[in-house]
């Protein structure tokens, strides 16, 4: 009974292990490219099918440890994706592109951090336009709005909700 006690209390530290990713693979609509996070700092790539990879956003948390403090989320255009820092709150668009890498980028939404915790609790919503999602603090249930824009810095904004 104690040698079975000892195995399932391996088993259930490890499968946090197992499961967890450091890059995680987006596939795009556009069936030449995924996009390649790196969960722990942030870190995305475009990689397309001939071999060439652009970076299109650098490591925000380079040092960070814990695997999926970041995540990406598809918008409804398909050049962009919005990068979430699951522990502070903070947000950028991310665009990738085929025309070259002048038009790969990455631009900072919110830069504020909402939270200095070392633990995953916010997740973003879509909301009914394309442009504006929800940023929910599922701990607290504190909530932002906030809009992502291709017109340019002035069209990107957050407020609390």
């Amino acid at each position: 009974m104690k040698k079975l006690l000892i195995i399932f209390a391996f088993a259930l530290f490890l499968s946090p292990i197992i499961y967890a990713q450091t890059y995680k693979f987006y596939q795009t609509k556009n069936i030449h490219n995924q996009l390649r996070l790196d969960t722990k700092t942030g870190e995305v790539f475009q990689i397309q099918s001939d071999g060439q990879k652009f970076l299109v956003h650098a490591a925000t948390s380079p040092l960070n440890l814990k695997l999926g403090r970041y995540i990406l989320h598809t918008t409804e255009n398909m050049w962009t994706y919005i990068l979430l820092d699951t522990f502070t709150g903070k947000l950028w668009q991310c665009q990738y592109s085929v025309e070259g890498p002048e038009y790969i980028l990455s631009v900072e939404i919110n830069p504020d951090v909402l939270s200095t915790s070392e633990n995953s609790k916010f997740t973003i919503k879509p909301m009914a336009s394309m442009f504006q999602f929800y940023l929910i603090n599922e701990e607290t249930g504190d909530m932002w709005k906030f809009q992502w824009s291709t017109e340019g810095d002035d069209y990107r904004w957050i407020e609390r909700f």
